[in-house]
């Protein structure tokens, strides 16, 4: 049969061309097979577009194009089985077909006309992959959800309002609490765990996309009716219900809802930044038609597959840096796990660092670009780019303190399970009694503002962003605290137990705990407590309670530089300094400690 060759666009085609394929009926033991044909994407047939994940390359397999044998993944093949028709043709396009793989030229044109290609599409059709794990059940409890909230908006209620002391949510809800529901809503989140919502390339993929619909073996469900599932289950805290996971998907929702909204560089590389990709430069150039167009038409963001990560990830902060009023890429959290891009300076971000880490009192899926504090006060930026030594970045700004002891970094990874049969453990509580010593709330002294330091404790785990009163936050100190003492129970257990006897151990020390109390945290705390991951609580040689970066040791410098929004973490490297992260300093996040007349230039590599 021979292999099939592709036949270049038209050089004349100012790369308008593209191609679709018709893949021809069949059933789903029978080969698959396609006819591929070029078209104009300013005048395109009608055509629908798969968005999937790669997967291993080298796990694949053939079908036959034009007569041909091409090769493409499994995972691709496994998705046009289930999309096939059994009577009719089906004009699709996917890029592992429609794009010449072997030709760099080709694909980095055809990334270029991605948007295009997409906005074209007719539908998207999202392949999550072959039914398991009781992923059926998980499509089908998530339709439920989305049918129950239908039912409340028709009674007047919203998305934002979901609350279970609220009647029409008990009635319409109340059943998914019940134990013989868990089965169901644990095959939900098992489908959320799914590589395709981490892979950077599907942003555009269904942020372009007119109607999109995800497909799970033979299961479906429109990606409206998901995103709302997804979203009760967060909000009413379900069974499993993975808030971290969660914002995966609420991410790629505010891309698809936001798509007509210009956004800055920064903004979109950030908002994406725990998405991955096997190319680490695609964490750029699969991102470029969501920037605004001066950007997406930078040097920057055309695909050059010749330049090395660094060199790309360099070239980016340099722009960004040139064009920005503010500070907020030293913001970007920086990697304190596996290995940089050789060659990448301390302040230049890290595409390839996957970790979700929020920003200083934002929840998960928060916009860099909405950091609210003012530490250097209403001074604007002023910074120094080296000329010859392009790794070099000189800041204006001075010392303010000094980190004397840090605590455990919350590393979700590293934590028990924190499900135990209804009973949910806060993240944060496992670390709690190590940040509590290092803050030494056990002193009966004031904080340095003159307020009580546990008060002042608190407002430092949610970096003073939640918008609940003192006594409320009070009270979710204190609710933290008992699941704190769960969490000492829960280390304290053998690891060879059954998971049934867990649960059943936890659920008897959390009655013992709480006593009957009905008091719970609320939404807003829950979600401001999402940036304390992979962060540690420290404390200062003259008293500060502080929240900074994994990589923040004691010795490190706290610095606050001309035009940042928050406090830097600097470390002494002979006459220059490295980046650690930023941090939130309790009581001086409004300009308190910054002095101009301190400042001095500061070289950062």
């Amino acid at each position: 049969m021979g292999n099939y060759c592709y036949v270049p666009f038209d050089m004349e085609s100012d790369g308008k061309e593209f191609r679709t394929f018709t893949l021809l009926p069949g059933l789903k033991e029978q080969p698959l097979e396609c006819l591929l044909e070029h078209g104009d994407i300013a005048a395109p047939p009608v055509y629908d577009a798969v968005s999937y994940v790669w997967g291993d390359p080298l796990d694949s397999t053939e079908i036959i194009c034009n007569g041909k044998a091409l090769t493409i993944t499994t995972g691709l093949a496994a998705a046009l089985r289930h999309l096939r028709s059994t009577s009719a043709r089906k004009r699709l396009w996917a890029d592992a077909i429609c794009i010449n793989q072997n030709d760099t030229d080709e694909r980095e044109n055809q990334v270029l006309r991605m948007k295009d290609i997409y906005k074209g599409a007719r539908e998207v059709f999202i392949w999550l992959g072959e039914e398991r794990e009781d992923s059926d059940k998980g499509v089908a409890v998530a339709k439920d959800l989305a049918r129950a909230h239908l039912q409340f908006e028709e009674c007047g209620g919203t998305l934002e309002t979901l609350n279970f002391d609220d009647e029409n949510v008990r009635r319409l809800f109340g059943r998914f609490r019940d134990p013989l529901e868990f089965p169901r809503l644990s095959a939900f989140a098992t489908i959320i765990r799914r590589l395709w919502f981490t892979r950077v390339w599907v942003v555009q993929e269904l942020a372009l996309a007119t109607e999109a619909t995800a497909h799970c073996g033979d299961s479906s469900i429109s990606w409206d009716d998901l995103v709302v599932a997804i979203t009760v289950q967060d909000h009413l805290n379900l069974w499993l219900s993975d808030h971290e996971r969660n914002a995966y998907v609420f991410i790629l929702e505010r891309a698809r809802r936001e798509r007509n909204i210009g956004r800055d560089l920064l903004s979109v590389l950030f908002r994406y930044r725990i998405l991955n990709a096997t190319d680490a430069r695609d964490k750029i150039f699969g991102l470029s038609a969501l920037a605004e167009s001066e950007n997406s038409e930078a040097g920057t963001l055309r695909p050059d597959y010749n330049v090395s990560t660094a060199e790309l990830y360099v070239a980016v902060a340099r722009k960004i840096l040139k064009d920005s009023e503010d500070l907020n890429l030293l913001s970007v959290p920086r990697r304190f796990l596996g290995t940089c891009p050789s060659g990448l300076p301390s302040w230049a971000p890290d595409w390839s660092n996957t970790r979700l880490t929020a920003p200083l009192g934002l929840v998960n899926y928060s916009d860099i670009s909405e950091l609210a504090f003012a530490a250097s006060g209403p001074s604007r930026p002023q910074i120094r780019l080296g000329d010859t030594d392009l790794a070099l970045l000189g800041v204006w700004g001075h010392d303010v303190d000094r980190i004397a002891s840090v605590g455990t970094v919350l590393m979700l990874e590293r934590l028990p399970r924190t499900n135990y049969h209804g009973v949910r453990v806060p993240k944060c509580a496992f670390v709690l009694d190590d940040w509590s010593r290092v803050a030494e709330l056990r002193k009966s002294e004031l904080y340095r503002s003159g307020e009580p330091i546990r008060d002042a404790f608190i407002q430092t785990l949610v970096a003073e962003s939640s918008h609940e009163s003192v006594e409320t936050l009070r009270s979710q100190l204190d609710i933290l605290e008992r699941y704190a003492v769960i969490a000492r129970w829960v280390s304290f257990l053998p690891e060879f137990l059954p998971n049934w006897l867990v649960d059943k151990i936890v659920g008897l020390v959390h009655a013992a705990v709480f006593r009957g109390r009905t008091d719970r945290m609320t939404l807003n705390f829950r979600r401001h407590l999402s940036s304390l991951a992979d962060r540690r609580v420290f404390r200062t040689e003259r008293g500060y309670i502080g929240l900074g970066s994994a990589l923040a040791e004691v010795g490190d410098e706290i610095v606050v530089v001309q035009g940042a929004k928050v406090p830097l973490i600097l470390r002494a490297r002979e006459t220059q300094w490295t980046l650690q992260g930023d941090c939130f300093l309790k009581g001086i996040m409004q300009g308190e400690a910054y002095h101009e007349d301190k400042c001095a230039w500061m070289w950062i590599v």
